[in-house]
């Protein structure tokens, strides 16, 4: 009998919910991994034989998935190291590490490599720290599908010379090969990756559903239409696996900022509505809300899918044409997320973000009148930031009273501006010796350690205001009387975000002095 062939790529998604969630991962959000989805349809329009393990849909331990790589038996493991939104490939690093631990207890000799936002940023040092052979200092296609011609052609060393991106170990030291370059979106659109995560088994953040039941919220998916972002927040790592490539640009200064075709978009949103059902959409792009793109795809939804689609995607306040908010609320986008981060203009200006309380008023407001829902993110602790500053915000927050409000603590979180400033002042960040390691960058864990360089607050008050601050916020009065009058909200959400509340209150916090128990 013919041998059977050989699987040549086998993604692992790693999974540790409880670790960075505690209480709240109860009916968490699971989310389609994106980039690994990215990555698979460029290798599988090259004839690869790709699969797709999922912890956080299969449920399975580092040592259950061992046993499923060895059944299968790959070329390559792909180990993609994100979360579910743009900046929380850090604190999955601690489940990556135990996977890929567990991996190459059982099975030694299948190589394993790692990409995405942290291992990018700091490629020599996952390398040098985690149970991984390759290292991935870029976006991922073309490093994965070079390093697997060479394993699969079993070629020598000195060939692994010629991945483009790769980091790896000879005789002791790491080496680094040259850049590659940065995929076309319009040449590489990543529908057919959708075939290893079938929608229907993931479910939709709670707010994002307004607060619908977990079996209500299915079939859910996050298709991206733009990668990269402009702008430069202080806090922001999202540009860092594209930092490789943009080194081969023209002008390798600037942020790379990539576009789908709105057509191609479509065609996407088509193919998971047609194929899965899908109802609930989340575009992931870091900058969805800048200039015609935007409008473009909206008209574009609406004339295919009307009303029908619950959909949302990040603006900024300075992006969003408020002319344009009615026709986003026709196209099925029923939430607008918007980083307002603070409410202090000199503390906001620091990140990037010039604009006005009075035009965050105003646009706030226009939204709401088309039919949209306000998503606002806010951040204590960033630089410049007092008590009474954070005091400020939270006071904003409930001015604009959101029915989505979400609380975080400021991160230095690799390798962001603020990273970089942080290791050159010597401050005494999470993966320090002796400290929590990567899960304190995390902000729902147990471990949690917030980023401040300041004298006027410490990492403790910090947290402690934003844990207070989540709960205060949805035990107002006036925020129940919004929901309860809302028709999208009503009795059953206030009853789900009751239940979520209960569940922040029991948070347990190390810096705080909490037992973990």
């Amino acid at each position: 009998m013919p041998e059977e062939k050989r699987l040549d790529v086998l993604f692992v998604v790693p999974s540790n919910l409880v670790q960075v969630y505690q209480a709240l991962a109860n009916k968490h959000a699971t989310e389609p991994p994106a980039k690994a989805r990215f990555v698979a349809a460029y290798l599988m329009r090259r004839s690869c034989g790709v699969d797709l393990i999922d912890a956080n849909i299969e449920g399975f331990m580092p040592e259950e998935m061992a046993e499923k790589v060895k059944e299968l038996n790959p070329y390559l493991v792909v180990m993609p190291v994100y979360g579910f939104n743009p900046s929380s490939s850090t604190h999955t690093m601690p489940a990556a590490r135990s996977f890929a631990q567990a991996i190459k207890n059982l099975c030694p000799a299948i190589p394993i490599i790692m990409m995405g936002t942290h291992p990018a940023g700091l490629p020599q040092k996952t390398l040098e720290d985690e149970p991984v052979d390759y290292v991935c200092g870029g976006e991922g296609p073309i490093t994965i599908h070079e390093l697997l011609t060479v394993l699969k052609e079993d070629k020598k060393l000195q060939d692994l010379k010629k991945v483009r991106s790769l980091w790896y170990w000879v005789d002791g030291k790491v080496i680094h090969n040259s850049p590659a370059p940065l995929i076309d979106l319009n040449l590489e659109p990543a529908l057919p990756g959708w075939k290893l995560m079938d929608p229907r088994r993931y479910h939709a953040h709670d707010w994002h559903t307004f607060w619908r039941d977990f079996e209500d919220r299915a079939p859910y998916a996050n298709p991206y239409s733009r990668e990269g972002c402009p702008f430069s927040c202080g806090f922001c790592n999202i540009q860092t696996p594209y930092r490789e490539g943009e080194t081969l640009a023209a002008n390798p200064n600037l942020n790379s900022f990539r576009t789908l075709q709105p057509e191609l978009f479509i065609k996407e949103v088509e193919y998971l509505v047609k194929n899965y059902g899908v109802k609930y959409i989340k575009i992931p792009d870091e900058m969805f809300g800048l200039g015609d793109h935007p409008v473009q795809v909206a008209k574009l939804m609406k004339e295919r899918f009307g009303d029908s689609i619950n959909c949302w995607a990040y603006f900024r306040v300075d992006t969003m044409n408020p002319k344009h908010a009615e026709l986003y609320r026709s196209a099925g986008f029923r939430w607008t997320p918007f980083g307002i981060e603070a409410a202090n203009s000199k503390v906001r200006s620091g990140q990037d973000k010039k604009f006005s309380d009075n035009h965050i008023r105003k646009i706030m407001n226009q939204a709401q009148s088309a039919g949209i829902s306000l998503a606002l993110n806010y951040i204590f602790g960033l630089p410049g930031d007092t008590m009474e500053s954070m005091r400020e915000t939270y006071n904003l927050a409930v001015e604009l009273n959101g029915a989505f409000a979400n609380f975080y603590c400021n991160q230095a979180l690799p390798i962001s501006p603020q990273y970089l400033e942080a290791k050159k002042a010597g401050y005494p960040l999470p993966e320090r010796e002796g400290g929590p390691g990567w899960i304190g960058h995390s902000q729902y864990s147990y471990e949690c350690e917030p980023f401040y360089m300041g004298s006027a607050l410490t990492p403790a008050k910090i947290l402690a205001f934003r844990d207070k601050a989540h709960v205060d916020y949805y035990s107002r009065p006036e925020y129940s009387a919004m929901a309860l009058n809302d028709p999208d909200l009503g009795q059953t959400a206030m009853q789900n975000i009751n239940e979520w509340i209960d569940d922040a209150r029991s948070l347990r916090r190390k810096i705080l002095g909490h037992s973990r128990d």
